[in-house]
């Protein structure tokens, strides 16, 4: 696949307008869309070992969490990290793709793949902590000769229409009659000019989100087999879908807050975790995978018990106890590294011919040295 084809599966479910920093630097740093990409390598960071990794498995590809290029470079050289790492993927010919906040947000994010990996809910009642977006929808109808229908609806699901929930392809198909005359000038693909056409047509519906309608109707037009197509873009008043930052979830079991970090030491595999305050039955909590300092009181007023975040400081935490809430802190890198798995997993079903790699680095810059050692 082309790196344009990965990018734009990547953005149909993690689009870049969700991002929610306005500096947020997402999107190709390095590389060319057109370049063919046959190995993709997935991680939270680009580091020299990561680089390094990519090309000893022969990928022409890096997708990161962490954008490597935050801010505008004022310079490329050699003898600085940014420099180096720049111009040794540019003579590997390593395309760099970053999707951060964008990412976070996401349905297949940071903050669900950290819901999986802690296997503490149910799935059911799960509810966004901060909401940062909400996603307005519109109808796409099209009238389809019906030979090509499969066609047409194979090109706009592939472009992101019909997907509801956990469920995509969704779409609705009416028989009926189409008429037409080709005028002259035109070139019909069905009929002969100045003649009355008659044809068993299909009118193909589907629901699809604003920020994609436009790359939707592109991808119809192009498999359309008409040369002026007929369609409808109608706006939805459904209830739009929230998008944002975080989720408030209800535990399976009542857990005290000793119990409940023993639980997430396992699950993430961390050294350790900070615990701020202490409690005996948590039942509701809030998780929002890297730095969640900033939803703590949000996580309060929502009724949670806990916080499961990282890069919680010292004035962070004394604030979540004389609230009290418990806070957990198990790093920033330990809460967003599941993500690289889900990431992998949706890609593995969206694209062909393209193998998918999760680095085996671990580039959490900073290791626990206990006093036992």
């Amino acid at each position: 696949m082309k790196v344009q084809e990965i990018v734009q599966i990547i953005e149909r479910v993690a689009p870049r307008s969700y991002a929610f920093y306005p500096d947020d630097n997402n999107g190709l740093l390095v590389g060319d869309f057109t370049s063919e990409i046959s190995k993709v390598l997935i991680a939270l960071d680009l580091t020299e070992d990561v680089l390094e990794e990519a090309i000893s498995l022969g990928c022409e590809m890096i997708i990161t969490h962490h954008p490597f290029i935050f801010k505008g470079l004022k310079n490329v050289r050699m003898d600085n990290v940014h420099g180096r790492l720049l111009t040794k993927a540019i003579r590997a010919e390593i395309n760099i793709y970053a999707c951060h906040t964008n990412l976070d947000v996401s349905k297949i994010g940071v903050n669900e793949a950290l819901r999986k990996k802690l296997e503490l809910d149910n799935g059911l009642n799960i509810k966004i902590l901060q909401p940062t977006i909400d996603e307005k929808y519109y109808k796409l109808a099209i009238y389809v000769p019906q030979g090509d229908v499969e066609k047409v609806l194979d090109s706009i699901t592939k472009a992101g229409a019909g997907h509801v929930g956990n469920y995509s392809h969704c779409t609705f198909q009416t028989k009926g009659t189409g008429t037409f005359t080709p005028l002259d000038g035109a070139n019909p693909y069905i009929g002969n000019v100045s003649e009355m056409q008659y044809v068993d047509e299909v009118k193909l519906e589907s629901i699809v989100p604003e920020k994609i309608i436009n790359r939707v109707v592109s991808a119809m037009k192009k498999a359309h087999p008409y040369e002026e197509v007929a369609y409808d873009v109608l706006p939805l008043v459904n209830e739009s879908e929230s998008i944002g930052l975080g989720q408030i979830l209800v535990l399976e079991r009542s857990m005290t807050s000793e119990g409940l970090a023993k639980h997430i030491i396992d699950r993430l595999g961390c050294e350790a975790v900070k615990v701020f305050g202490t409690a005996e039955n948590i039942k509701k909590i809030a998780i929002c995978g890297g730095s969640g300092s900033s939803v703590i009181h949000l996580a309060k007023y929502n009724g949670c018990q806990a916080l499961i975040t990282g890069d919680v400081d010292y004035h962070k935490g004394q604030m979540a106890v004389d609230l009290g809430l418990t806070v957990i802190d198990a790093g920033h890198y330990y809460t967003e590294v599941p993500v690289l798995e889900e990431l992998k997993r949706y890609l593995d079903g969206e694209i062909k011919g393209t193998e998918t790699f999760v680095t085996n680095i671990n580039t959490c810059p900073y290791k626990i040295v206990s006093k036992q050692l």
